[in-house]
């Protein structure tokens, strides 16, 4: 999953359907980019998720205005971090993508450079 800012929303709300239902087996990574760390939405929450599914969802938060000390990502959602907090292209593999229209286009052209398909990708 490739969230920005308000674009959140659908991410996390697939993403409790999926935790919360005990036949469902998929593993959820979140990437999730803000510009500073008090516009992270549902921070508490995704944490909460997090922490009662460890083996199953991870969220690697971007900032691109950072506070001091802050270690997570720096910038823009690069084709890097798609690598290292996603998992590869495969046929049972999915990445959603939501947030503004400038990411999309960008997270679109990254996951195409990385091979992810056209089948494996949806934009909310």
């Amino acid at each position: 999953m490739l969230a920005g800012g308000t674009g959140i929303t659908p991410m996390f709300q697939v993403a409790r359907a999926i935790l919360e239902n005990p036949k469902d087996k998929t593993d959820i990574h979140l990437i999730y980019a803000n510009v500073a760390y008090e516009d992270i939405l549902l921070k508490e929450e995704l944490d909460e998720l997090t922490s009662r599914y460890p083996n199953r969802m991870s969220v690697y938060y971007v900032l691109n205005q950072p506070p001091e000390g802050w270690d997570g990502g720096v910038g823009f959602i690069s084709k890097e971090m798609i690598q290292v907090h996603c998992p590869a292209p495969a046929e049972d593999i999915k990445i959603l993508r939501c947030g503004p229209p400038p990411m999309n286009k960008a997270m679109a052209a990254h996951l195409e450079a990385l091979g992810y398909i056209s089948e494996m990708q949806f934009q909310f």
